[in-house]
Order: C-alpha cells, then sequence, then structure tokens
C-alpha cells in the first residue's frame, strides 16, 4: 500500500471530486439556516403589525365632523408640481427599530476605527525609532563611555513609558 503524503493528494482528482461535495454541502447548510431564520423572523414580525380590533364598536369616541376637503383640480397641481414623500412613523416596528440601531451602532465605527488606527500607528513608530536606537547603541558600545550608554539608556526608558 502506498504511503500518503499530501502531495500525493493535491494531485489525485478523486480529492478535489470530494471537496466539491464538503463545498456543496457547506453552502447548502448556510443556505438552509438563512432561509430558516427569515422565515422564523418574518412570522414574528406579521403577527407584530396586525392592529387589534376593539371588542365593543360602542366603546369608539365619536367621529368629529370631515374638514372640507380641498377640490380635486387644485390637488392635482399641487401633486404633479412637487411630490412629497411620505413620511415614515416616528414609533416603527421592532425591526425597523432593530435596524434603526444597528446603524446608530455603525455609525461611530469609523471615527473609532481612525483613533485605533492612529493609536497603533503611533505605538509602530515609537518602537521603529527603538529598535533604531537600539541597533545604533550596540554598533556604538565600543566608543561609548559609561555614562554616556546610562543616559541614552534612560532616554530609551523615558520614550518607552510614553
Amino acid at each position: 500500500m502506498p504511503k500518503f503524503n499530501f502531495y500525493s493528494a493535491w494531485m489525485d482528482p478523486v480529492f478535489y471530486l470530494w471537496a466539491a461535495v464538503a463545498a456543496v454541502a457547506l453552502f447548502t447548510l448556510v443556505y438552509s439556516i438563512r432561509r430558516y431564520l427569515e422565515l422564523k423572523n418574518a412570522n414574528v414580525f406579521e403577527e407584530e403589525g396586525v392592529p387589534e380590533e376593539p371588542a365593543d364598536p360602542d366603546l369608539l369616541p365619536p367621529v368629529a365632523e370631515q374638514p372640507d376637503l380641498p377640490e380635486p383640480a387644485v390637488q392635482a397641481a399641487a401633486s404633479q408640481a412637487a411630490p412629497i414623500p411620505a413620511e415614515v412613523p416616528a414609533g416603527g416596528n421592532r425591526a425597523e427599530n432593530f435596524v434603526r440601531g444597528i446603524y446608530e451602532g455603525i455609525s461611530g465605527l469609523d471615527g473609532r476605527l481612525r483613533v485605533i488606527e492612529a493609536a497603533l500607528s503611533k505605538g509602530r513608530v515609537n518602537n521603529d525609532f527603538t529598535v533604531k536606537f537600539l541597533e545604533d547603541m550596540l554598533a556604538d558600545i565600543d566608543s561609548l563611555d559609561k555614562p554616556k550608554l546610562k543616559a541614552r539608556i534612560a532616554y530609551l526608558l523615558s520614550d518607552l513609558k510614553k
């Protein structure tokens, strides 16, 4: 029986067949889970959007007189001149509030990432300086006397503490 090694596995077409089967199975699993969650979440929000009917119509408050409506010709001219976008209800349902919460949480992400990148790049520049400083000190160690060496090490420590 031949020995198994990775080189022979890469050369074998059966390996690629099994890799393709595994990829299709993984894709199907992820798609199925995503579809299941979409259906599950859709049912939750559909039930929530239906307003409750009052049990007794006699409990409804009396309807005030209807105000005079503008003439249709004036209304048609106004709608053609400047279409007004529909206003989004302030309350919304849970899904809209959830999405708004996500957008509010992500809105400051770019600024926070810039702060983190600036802090990391500052630390890296400081690290590069430290390495260069130590290399120069090592190159000149024979020509440096003890007080100069102490002063350079003290300076390096103070820079690293920042």
